[in-house]
């Protein structure tokens, strides 16, 4: 994983609540270098290692990517887009899986090939969000008032 840069880490059992990976696959991950520490890797009596932020969320989404289907070797060119590219930025990054083929897609940009045609743009893409334009029109409109519910006037 990457260095360790701030003073944030969490432990192994905070760690597993976020990711919701079993203790068992987690260590196996480990055990095969699929995913490290980085604020402290080695592991002794007693000792808990502990994960930095990056480290957590790398970890995440290999979990979701491997129960998307992922193989290990796209699992682990994941794993280096993610180390690689966190230090520039992630923001406005998505990771897409689409069963075959693994593509970093940047918001309303292009999607490009990981794993089947490295570095090749596949399609250009066009992402709408759209509860925000949603909020956006409900502030802006108006209420009209003669589609206003009708009050019930009380009789005395």
């Amino acid at each position: 994983m990457l260095p360790h840069q701030d003073s944030e880490y969490l432990e192994t059992p905070a760690v597993l609540r976020l990711t919701g990976l079993p203790a068992s696959t987690l260590e196996n991950w480990i055990r095969d270098g699929l995913v490290t520490p980085s604020v402290r890797p080695a592991s002794g009596r007693r000792r808990t290692r502990r994960w930095s932020v990056v480290d957590v969320i790398v970890v995440r989404a290999i979990k979701d990517l491997r129960d998307a289907g992922c193989s290990i070797s796209t699992l682990t060119k994941a794993r280096q887009l993610l180390q690689d590219e966190w230090p520039t930025s992630v923001m406005g990054k998505h990771l897409y899986w689409d069963g075959q083929d693994l593509f970093r897609i940047s918001t309303f940009d292009e999607a490009v090939s990981l794993v089947r045609r490295p570095g090749q743009t596949t399609m250009k893409v066009l992402l709408i969000p759209l509860e925000p334009l949603k909020a956006a029109v409900e502030a802006a409109a108006v209420q009209d008032p003669h589609l206003a519910a009708p009050t019930v006037k009380e009789s005395a």
